[in-house]
């Protein structure tokens, strides 16, 4: 999350799942505002949903002096390791999708939760 920042984009919660597997951009800018001091921005953007509602959701940018301070501080080449590594395991998605869906398929039942005793006997 941070390489793209770097990079200067704007991301919302959709943006990192798409682009980094996770759906805790929050938390991720939380860690790196609390415990790196980044000054990372919040803009609050309507969005359309797909049931017809519309939400509101966060989206997250680095101020563009921070930007200039780190890449004129050699970020540049941290950003292109990022992002060739993050290439190299988004090449192996295939083969995790294959096996996710071998284990599943592996799987016959769930196990109920203890307080849930009887719910997957009566067929629900």
């Amino acid at each position: 999350m941070l390489a793209r920042l770097l990079s200067g984009e704007v991301l919302t919660a959709a943006d990192t799942l798409s682009g980094a597997a996770t759906m805790r951009a929050a938390a991720h800018v939380h860690y790196l505002a609390e415990r790196y001091n980044w000054p990372i921005e919040a803009d609050e953007r309507a969005v359309g949903c797909t049931d017809g509602r519309v939400a509101t959701v966060s989206a997250y940018k680095l101020p563009a002096d921070c930007i200039h301070a780190a890449r004129a501080a050699g970020a540049r080449g941290w950003i292109a390791e990022v992002k060739a590594a993050r290439a190299a395991l988004r090449a192996r998605a295939p083969d995790a999708y294959r096996r996710a869906t071998a284990m599943n398929k592996a799987h016959k039942r769930p196990t109920p939760h203890p307080g849930q005793k009887g719910l997957f006997d009566e067929g629900f």
